[in-house]
């Protein structure tokens, strides 16, 4: 058995259930390539499989093809998302008065941790050991803090 009889026997049942898995031609074409291209590694062990037990393990493999590809597609998104919450925002240069008068106009409390997470890089938790408070409590603060450092931005810039 070579890989031309495997392809010729297998090849239009793959491309279908491959079309029915992503619903895109290109995409099935590739995952039918590459089924074919796992299958150069083990020619032996699928001359010694039954027809049935063939097409099984063509399926399988298809699949498996499948998921990993769909697995690295939410990996690469979930990545991209993080980079992009965790991207600090261009600031221009006139800007940046803005910002540390923003952080000047916080009310003390606020200012501590706000400097404290976003200046010095601490986590919630080390500033809860210093301050005595949960870590839950740190983190609701900040949210609060920045909630009004929102609207104390969105108030000057209306001003401006």
């Amino acid at each position: 058995m070579t890989l031309a009889d495997l392809y010729e026997e297998y090849e239009e049942k793959l491309r279908g259930y491959a079309l029915k898995l992503t619903r895109d031609p290109h995409a099935a074409d590739d995952l039918v390539q590459e089924t074919f291209i796992r299958v150069l590694g083990h020619l032996p062990l699928l001359e010694q499989l039954e027809r049935y037990q063939r097409r099984s393990w063509l399926h399988q493999t298809l699949k498996n093809l499948f998921l990993d590809r769909q697995r690295a597609r939410q990996r690469e998104t979930a990545l991209i998302e993080r980079f992009a919450r965790e991207a600090e925002p261009y600031v221009e240069p006139d800007e940046a008065p803005l910002e540390t008068d923003l952080l000047a106009l916080a009310p003390e409390p606020h200012r501590e941790l706000l400097e404290k997470r976003y200046i010095l890089g601490m986590t919630s938790r080390e500033i809860g050991e210093g301050l005595g408070i949960p870590a839950a409590t740190v983190r609701s603060r900040l949210h609060l803090a920045i909630g009004k450092l929102r609207a104390q931005k969105a108030k000057l810039l209306v001003d401006r």
